[in-house]
């Protein structure tokens, strides 16, 4: 275990990274007067690592103020990035604030063609994109995210409006369990390109657009079984919003197909509305729904 905090070994996230080896834990604690870490930066390429709050209490705060998270060379394009090597890497106990860089996609936690991916019990808030994930079917990237029992809220840039979310996702495939999503201040609460979602258990409420938008990629999404279940969720649209009013979009923005099933199981969803509550926009796309609550001015629409 290497210990990052005061009067510990390390005094930066960063010092202990380098330091760091496959199987280690790094336990943060929290400054003096709950006060952030400033301008982390994190690449990760070691696989099998986990860091953690050391203090169950309280989420260690991290705010990139300041820090351009631009992407390039050795600079992450996030606060925490796992690249291709990090595999089997575990996120739990922070809060991540104000990524930013000039092409308006700095994230929280950015998921970048790694496998086995677990965040946990993080509020990540404040950032042009909350989490940013990517992968191929092809080559399994991607693989088994894991986003579960996080509070992820007020992602966007109004410099570049509509196209920032609070997470953006793609890869082989992705659940995301228990989490509040709510917010975004200019884009979608949920997009994704990824080949398959399970998405259970959330509360996903008030987006500037669509509450989910589960649209197309090449490689991914036309593949056979692109399928997503929603299972379990309480999804609202805000009563007081001007972007799309749309509830889930499943099909395509793009050129590529998506050829799969959307599976509603269980859901109660609310809109004040005359939009559609699901929107299927490829030719490959159906959809299938299962004792489901809608609370909609019409609750007759797909």
């Amino acid at each position: 275990t290497l210990e990052v905090g005061p009067n510990k070994p390390f005094d930066t996230l960063e010092k202990a990274l380098a330091a760091a080896k496959k199987g280690d834990e790094i336990a943060v604690y929290p400054l003096p007067n709950d006060k952030p870490y400033p301008k982390t930066a994190l690449l990760i390429k070691t696989p099998n690592l986990t860091i953690k709050n050391a203090d169950k209490s309280a989420l260690i705060k991290i705010d990139g103020t300041g820090f351009d998270y631009s992407g390039a060379g050795r600079v992450p394009r996030a606060i925490f990035q796992f690249d291709p090597a990090a595999n089997d890497c575990t996120l739990e106990g922070f809060e991540l604030t104000s990524a930013h860089n000039d092409s308006h996609n700095g994230a929280g936690v950015r998921i970048n063609a790694a496998n086995h991916i677990t965040l946990r019990r993080c509020t990540i808030r404040g950032n042009d994109m909350g989490i940013m994930s990517n992968g191929e079917l092809k080559n399994q990237t991607g693989a088994n995210q894991i986003i579960e029992y996080c509070l992820i809220e007020k992602n966007g840039d109004l410099k570049d409006p509509g196209y920032n979310h609070n997470l953006y996702l793609g890869g082989t495939s992705v659940t995301v369990r228990g989490c509040e999503i709510a917010a975004s201040l200019t884009g979608h609460n949920l997009k994704s390109r990824a080949h398959q979602n399970w998405i259970e258990y959330n509360f996903i409420h008030d987006s500037a657009n669509r509450e989910l938008d589960l649209v197309d990629a090449a490689g991914n999404t036309d593949a056979p079984n692109s399928d997503t279940v929603l299972l379990g969720n309480i999804i609202r649209k805000s009563p007081n919003m001007s972007g799309n009013k749309t509830v889930i979009h499943f099909g395509k923005d793009g050129k590529a197909d998506h050829t799969g099933t959307l599976w509603l199981v269980h859901n109660t969803i609310t809109t004040d509305y005359l939009s559609p509550v699901i929107d299927l926009s490829s030719p490959g796309a159906t959809a299938i729904l299962l004792n489901n609550a809608c609370d909609a001015k019409d609750s007759q629409r797909v």
